[in-house]
């Protein structure tokens, strides 16, 4: 027997139904992880939740509203409204590149950021540029909100810091000074729809006389939550950006995940590969500029 479905009728309902039995619940909003999660978890221990909370029609959480040089995306928006959106495209292009990343153009119209970011993959697309942006996620229960960084909600694979009875509303992201200067990729089994073996999120900034003056770079899947390469970070402030430099910092973000990870065996792949990936998606952030010097 299937768990009870719950079409919340607004966010009061939904956050009502948490505080009473959100130990039994899964929260609905694109279902393309929590759907395949619930089979997999069918087949392996033979249970289900009883209680699936479909948040999906709430209107709070798909609105994205501007204020200054800021936005608020709704939780339910879906990847789809990310990736076309012209205001997001023009001042977040990093987070708009990223979700054109992700599954499919089916997947991406179901999908939804805080999803993404519930479901707690350390390969989650949506996670690693929420996290170089440095977002913040309003979360709501019944007992009050709190506003958490991103990088903070993952605690390892698949596991988040929300109680039972929270709910991510919306998400809020501060414009980078130079929204262009970004950068983000992928690397898969196959070239196709297929989960992550590691991305990167690139945002810089240069000042008038070339160095690079600030640094946001986070990655997936090469630890086990996702996080900012910050001794990467600090090796580029201040610097003319160059060949060498970036496979210096190829180098820094190699170490940094042997020294967080280990050594296992898939760091004969992995290490060599992050290596090329800084290294390029570096050079791809600041192309305009790099190509001038060169």
């Amino acid at each position: 027997m299937g768990p009870k479905y719950i079409p919340a009728q607004s966010l009061e309902e939904a956050l009502d139904t948490l505080d009473r039995q959100g130990d039994k619940t899964r929260v609905l909003a694109g279902g393309t992880d929590v759907m395949v999660a619930m089979r997999t978890h069918r087949m392996e221990c033979g249970t289900v939740p009883e209680f699936l909370l479909d948040i999906s029609a709430l209107p709070e959480l798909k609105e994205i509203h501007f204020k200054d040089n800021q936005v608020s995306i709704g939780g339910a928006v879906p990847f789809r409204v990310l990736e076309s959106h012209p205001e997001i495209q023009k001042k977040w292009p990093l987070l708009a590149r990223a979700s054109s990343r992700i599954g499919s153009p089916q997947v991406r119209q179901l999908a939804t950021l805080g999803g993404n970011v519930g479901s707690a993959s350390p390969a989650g697309d949506g996670i690693t540029p929420l996290v170089a942006l440095s977002a913040e996620a309003l979360v709501r229960s019944a007992r009050g909100s709190r506003r958490v960084p991103v990088e903070d909600l993952i605690t390892s694979p698949g596991n988040n810091a929300l109680a039972v009875d929270e709910l991510i509303v919306s998400f809020f992201l501060k414009a980078p000074p130079q929204p262009e200067a970004c950068f983000f990729d992928k690397i898969m089994r196959r070239q196709a729809v297929a989960i992550a073996r590691m991305n990167l999120a690139v945002q810089l900034a240069l000042d008038a006389s070339g160095k690079i003056s600030a640094a946001q770079i986070a990655a997936g899947a090469i630890f086990p939550r996702p996080g900012r390469l910050t001794e990467v970070e600090q090796l580029l402030l201040g610097q003319k950006p160059d060949e060498k430099l970036f496979a210096v910092a190829g180098e820094k973000a190699a170490g940094m995940m042997l020294k967080v990870s280990g050594q296992r065996s898939s760091m004969d792949y992995k290490a060599p590969a992050l290596k090329k990936l800084v290294a390029w998606g570096l050079k791809q952030a600041v192309r305009k500029d790099f190509l001038k010097q060169e």
